[in-house]
C-alpha cells in the first residue's frame, strides 16, 4: 500500500497542525493586526446623507395646470446638472471650507472636490433603498470631518431645494411674460387690421358686398328717372319743332313781309327738325330739305341785312317765348339725364369692380378674425400662466421637499473596519492553512512506524518516542517568551492606533 492510497483520517490533520503550528501562530495574528492597523490609520471618510422628494402639486391639475413640465427623473437630472455646478459650489467653499487642512488647494480646487466627494442616488422615499428610477433621491456627502460632511451635506440639500423654488418661479414668470409679450403684439396687428380696414372701407366702401344691394337699387332708381328724362325730352323735342314750325310761320314784325327768307328758313329748320323725327337721314325729303336750307343760308350770308329786324309781332313774340321755354327745359332735361347716365357708369363701375373689392374686403376680414381668435387664445392662456405664476411663487406646485435631514455620522463610511478585520482574519488564516498544508507535502520525513509500514512494507516491531529533555524545555520556553513579547509590542502599537483613531 503507498503512502498516496492512505486514507486521512482527523488524527493525521491535528498531527499537522501541531507540526505546522508556528505558521498559524504567526501567520493569523499578523494578519488579524495588520488588518485591525489599516481599519484603524487609514483615513476615515464619513457620509453624511439627505433625501428630498419631488411631492406632486397640492391643487388637482384639473382645477389649475402648471406652466412648469417635466417629467420627475428629468427634472431631477436638469436641477442637479444646474446646482453641481463649480461656480455654485465656489460659493459653498466661500461660506464653509470643506477642506480647510489642504492649504494649498484653491477655492476651485475644493469646488470640484465637493463635486467628487458627492454621490447621488434614486432611492424609495419611505424605505431609502436604492432604486433604478424614483422622484425622490438622496445627496450623499463624504468628508474626513462628520461635523463638516453633515454640514455641506444640508448647504447642498438647501441648494436643491431654493434652486428648485427659484428656478420654477422664475420659468413660470417667464412663462407668463411671454404670453403677455405675444398678447400685446396680437393687440397691436388688431388694431392695424382695424385700421386697414377703415381705410378700405372709406376707399371702396360703395363697393363692398354689403353696398351691392344698395348700389343696385339705386342703378335702378336712376335708370327710371333716366328713362322718364328721355320720355321728357322727345316731348319737349317735339314741341320744340312744333313751336319752330308755327315760328317759321309767323312775321316777326306787323309791317309787311321784310324778312321773309329768315321766316322761310327757320320754316325750312323745322320742316327738317320734323323730318328727322319720322325719316332716316337718308330720306329724299331729309336731303331736300338739308339742300333748300344750305341755299338758302348761303343766300342770306351774301345778301346781308342792312337793317336789324326788331320783331314786335305779339303773336310772333309769345311763340317765341314758348320756344325759349322749351329750349330751356330741354337744356335742363339734356343736363340731368347726362348726369344720371353719369352716376349709372359710377354705380356700373362700382359693382363690376365689387368682385375685387369683395375678395380683398374677406382677406382683410378673415386675417382680423384669425388675429381676434388668435388673442382670445392668448388671454386664456395668460390668465392660466397667470394663475400657475401665483401657484408657484406660493409653493403649492410640485416642489422639492427634504424627508431625511442629514446627521452627523458616529462611524466612518470607509474603511470599513468591522468588514477589514473579518477579511484580515480570513486571509491569515486561508494563507496559514496553505502554507501549513504546501510546507506538510514538500516534508520528505518519516515520524512514525505507520509512515515506514507505508513506505516499506515492512512491520515494525517497537517505535521509540520523542524525549525531551531540560535544554529543549528552555529552548520552547525562549522561543514562546520571544513569541509572545513580539505578538504584546505588534499589539500594543495596533492598540494605541486604534485609541487614537477617530
Amino acid at each position: 500500500m503507498n503512502a498516496s492510497d492512505r486514507t486521512s483520517t482527523l488524527g493525521d490533520y491535528l498531527g499537522v497542525l501541531r507540526r505546522r503550528r508556528w505558521y498559524l501562530l504567526t501567520i493569523i495574528p499578523a494578519a488579524l493586526l495588520v488588518s485591525i492597523y489599516l481599519a484603524y490609520a487609514l483615513e476615515p471618510s464619513y457620509r453624511s446623507s439627505a433625501t428630498i422628494l419631488l411631492e406632486p402639486s397640492s391643487i388637482p391639475t384639473q382645477v389649475v395646470q402648471t406652466t412648469v413640465m417635466s417629467y420627475a427623473e428629468q427634472q431631477i437630472e436638469i436641477v442637479q446638472r444646474r446646482v453641481m455646478t463649480t461656480e455654485r459650489l465656489e460659493e459653498l467653499v466661500k461660506e464653509i471650507d470643506p477642506y480647510p487642512d489642504e492649504t494649498e488647494l484653491t477655492v476651485r480646487d475644493k469646488a470640484r472636490g465637493i463635486r467628487q466627494d458627492t454621490l447621488f442616488e434614486r432611492v424609495d422615499p419611505i424605505t431609502l433603498e436604492v432604486l433604478t428610477t424614483s422622484n425622490a433621491f438622496s445627496i450623499h456627502y463624504h468628508n474626513a470631518d462628520p461635523g463638516r460632511a453633515e454640514l455641506i451635506a444640508q448647504r447642498l440639500a438647501d441648494l436643491f431645494l431654493d434652486y428648485n423654488r427659484k428656478a420654477r418661479g422664475e420659468l413660470a414668470a417667464e412663462t407668463y411674460d411671454f404670453l403677455l409679450g405675444q398678447s400685446r403684439d396680437v393687440e397691436r396687428r388688431i388694431e392695424e387690421s382695424e385700421r386697414l380696414i377703415e381705410k378700405f372701407k372709406s376707399q371702396y366702401g360703395a363697393a363692398l358686398p354689403e353696398s351691392q344691394g344698395l348700389n343696385q337699387a339705386a342703378v335702378d332708381r336712376v335708370d327710371l328717372d333716366l328713362r322718364a328724362n328721355e320720355s321728357r325730352i322727345r316731348d319737349a323735342e317735339q314741341r320744340q319743332a312744333l313751336l319752330e314750325i308755327q315760328l317759321s310761320q309767323l312775321n316777326p314784325t306787323l309791317a309787311g313781309t321784310a324778312g321773309n327768307w329768315r321766316t322761310e328758313l327757320k320754316s325750312l329748320q323745322a320742316q327738317l327738325a320734323e323730318a328727322r323725327m319720322r325719316y332716316t337721314p337718308d330720306h329724299p325729303d331729309v336731303k331736300r330739305l338739308q339742300r333748300q336750307i344750305e341755299a338758302l343760308a348761303a343766300r342770306s350770308s351774301t345778301e346781308g341785312d342792312s337793317v336789324a329786324v326788331v320783331p314786335d309781332n305779339p303773336e310772333y313774340l309769345a311763340v317765341q317765348s314758348q320756344l325759349q321755354t322749351v329750349e330751356q327745359e330741354l337744356a335742363a332735361l339734356r343736363s340731368t339725364t347726362a348726369r344720371a347716365r353719369q352716376k349709372i357708369a359710377q354705380y356700373e363701375s362700382r359693382m363690376s369692380t365689387a368682385p375685387a373689392v369683395e375678395r380683398k374686403y374677406a382677406d382683410l376680414s378673415r386675417d382680423r378674425e384669425g388675429l381676434a381668435a388668435q388673442y382670445k387664445d392668448l388671454q386664456t392662456k395668460l390668465a392660466a400662466a397667470n394663475v400657475a405664476r401665483n401657484l408657484e411663487t406660493e409653493q403649492m406646485g410640485a416642489r422639492f421637499t427634504q424627508i431625511r435631514s442629514p446627521s452627523v455620522p458616529e462611524t466612518p463610511y470607509w474603511p470599513n473596519r468591522i468588514g477589514l478585520i473579518l477579511l484580515g482574519i480570513v486571509l491569515g488564516a486561508a494563507l496559514a492553512a496553505g502554507s501549513a498544508a504546501i510546507a506538510e507535502s514538500l516534508d520528505p520525513a518519516v515520524r512514525s512506524a505507520r509512515d515506514l509500514r507505508d513506505l516499506t512494507a515492512i512491520p515494525a516491531i517497537a517505535a521509540i518516542p520523542i524525549l525531551i529533555n531540560a535544554a529543549d524545555h528552555r529552548k520552547r520556553q525562549v522561543l514562546w517568551a520571544a513569541y509572545a513579547g513580539v505578538v504584546l509590542a505588534v499589539a500594543m502599537f495596533v492598540g494605541l492606533t486604534v485609541a487614537v483613531a477617530p
